[in-house]
């Protein structure tokens, strides 16, 4: 418990708990489309917060529920949204992928973001505002050419392009061991770009060994690349996991909430339960709601 701090903790329980919530809604056909989690990713965004500011920008992916709730604090307008309820962020257009709310979008088009992150990230150089475009994208994204252009483009350029790494080892049902030769490292060094790997889950922790290759790459203009060896707790999607049941039993039993509960301290109790009613007070507020008129 004394390794994470109160206020991490808290988001990243206020992150599981919207995402265990879409998950039910999803059983119950309140959700219309697709949804994916970010079950066992919800420390990433949590731990480069305090790098981002709201001159930067920022380009998420199809799992980016955690990172929009952590950058924004908008938890009732994403609810509203998903949910086809008045009150969402896109007026309930744009639903769990496809969001644009300040410095923030999200897009569930496989390896879009790498490419919108280039335009962004000139614009930053050429302003020379010491500011930067974060672009999260996970290890199946390697798969597309336009991660590899962009690289390419953002090395020879030298622009303030932070892309982040969510690897955790599978893409929807294939395994990274069987659709990648060589290593994600290797790739991004090949393009002479700086690369961190991360295997902590640990916000504070990983905040220390973070805060100089960020501010460097942004007083620098120059890219940056963190990858994070994490763990998909849940399904990609739904209900598709193909994994074997130990495998999943050992992610499981590695999950930084499962790890805390059986420790079962006072104060991950009292953050738990905080966390858990805050969203079921958002979630009942956000269902008495009528629906957006594009939903009608």
């Amino acid at each position: 418990m004394n390794k994470y701090t109160d206020n991490d903790l808290l988001l990243m329980l206020k992150i599981r708990y919207f995402e265990l919530t879409l998950l039910d809604l999803f059983s119950k056909g309140l959700i219309k489309g697709t949804t994916h989690t970010s079950l066992g990713q919800e420390y990433i965004p949590v731990s480069l917060e305090p790098f981002i500011n709201e001159k930067d920008f920022i380009i998420s992916n199809h799992r980016g529920h955690g990172h929009f709730i952590t950058l924004t604090g908008e938890i009732e307008g994403l609810l509203s949204e998903i949910t086809g309820k008045e009150g969402g962020i896109c007026n309930s257009i744009g639903g769990s992928q496809h969001l644009l709310y300040k410095n923030i979008m999200t897009t569930g088009v496989q390896g879009e973001g790498v490419s919108i992150a280039l335009g962004h990230a000139f614009k930053f150089k050429l302003e020379k505002t010491r500011n930067a475009c974060f672009v999260f994208i996970g290890d199946g994204t390697f798969g597309r050419g336009s991660v590899y252009e962009s690289l390419n483009m953002a090395s020879l350029y030298k622009l303030p392009y932070i892309l982040i790494i969510e690897n955790n080892s599978i893409a929807m049902t294939t395994k990274l061991s069987e659709n990648m030769a060589g290593s994600i490292e290797n790739r991004i060094k090949s393009f002479g770009i700086d690369y961190i790997k991360i295997t902590s889950d640990n916000p504070d922790e990983i905040e220390r060994h973070l805060k100089y290759p960020i501010l460097n790459a942004k007083d620098k203009s120059t890219p940056l690349a963190i990858e994070f060896i994490t763990q998909r707790v849940s399904s990609h999607s739904k209900g598709d996991d193909t994994r074997e049941k130990e495998e999943i039993e050992l992610i499981n039993n590695n999950y930084w909430y499962n790890k805390l509960k059986k420790e079962s301290s006072s104060r991950f109790i009292e953050l738990d339960n905080l966390a858990k009613n805050e969203i079921e007070l958002i979630l009942e507020k956000v269902l008495a709601k009528k629906e957006a008129e594009f939903v009608k």
